[in-house]
């Protein structure tokens, strides 16, 4: 890579940065130019880096799941296919219900590519696949180790743990003892079921 290709990618994952803590603490909504101003560079290098606004907010999303997804499956790394998939369980539902700009962030994306961010639908759709395609694997090796039932739909598993986990996602409204609640009910269920 030249110097000037690294220059322009220390210059782009800057302004992602930093577009990720100007969203996460105004929003979606958050101007264009703050964000080029908080990196010291003009308008345009946000234009040359990501084309537009809207490119931006998907570059944003990615760089937020990417983070996500390198938490969870790190945490999710070790021991059996149960014990691995309750890591997940933990792991997600702790992140998804810390309140932190960070995941109220994420939980943005996710409502606006529904609802009024239509670029961010197939990024949406992508992740979506790919975590019930990570969670069924999860109770697979479970399956294969011993450690979860064998008469259980991997697939139907996998999907129903992902669905539970995004419903975390919206309970942010929720107070955190009653999060906190919820969370230790699936987990009851899913170890009942398992």
């Amino acid at each position: 890579m030249s110097v000037r290709a690294a220059a322009a990618e220390v210059t782009r994952q800057r302004l992602l940065d930093a577009a990720i803590e100007r969203f996460a603490a105004e929003g979606l909504g958050a101007r264009f130019d703050a964000v080029a101003a908080d990196v010291g560079v003009t308008k345009g290098a946000l234009y040359h880096h990501f084309g537009s606004k809207e490119g931006l907010v998907e570059a944003v999303y990615k760089e937020a799941i990417r983070r996500h997804a390198d938490q969870v499956v790190a945490a999710s790394s070790a021991g059996t296919g149960r014990a691995r998939l309750f890591a997940l369980i933990d792991e997600s539902a702790r992140l998804y219900t810390s309140r932190t700009p960070f995941y109220r962030l994420l939980i943005s994306c996710h409502l606006a590519a529904t609802t009024s961010r239509p670029e961010l639908a197939g990024v949406a759709r992508r992740v979506q696949a790919r975590q019930r395609e990570y969670m069924v694997e999860l109770v697979r090796a479970g399956q294969a180790d011993g450690s979860i039932r064998a008469d259980r739909d991997a697939e139907a598993v996998g999907h129903t743990v992902n669905a539970a986990l995004e419903g975390f996602l919206v309970q942010q409204l929720e107070p955190p003892a009653a999060q906190r609640r919820w969370v230790a009910q699936f987990r009851s269920l899913m170890e009942e079921i398992l």
